[in-house]
């Protein structure tokens, strides 16, 4: 028996790595942008 991946099933775990990047990255930006916006209230006072 051979050990290791094929070729598509590489190809198919890095569609889905980049289908959840895809998904996490507008997340967590606008995550930040929000902590951006409480600090600057806490900081106005």
């Amino acid at each position: 028996m051979k050990r290791g991946f094929t070729m598509i099933e590489l190809i198919f775990v890095i569609v889905i790595l980049g289908i959840l990047a895809a998904v996490a990255i507008p997340r967590l930006a606008a995550t930040r942008d929000d902590a951006t916006a409480a600090s600057l209230k806490t900081d106005i006072g």
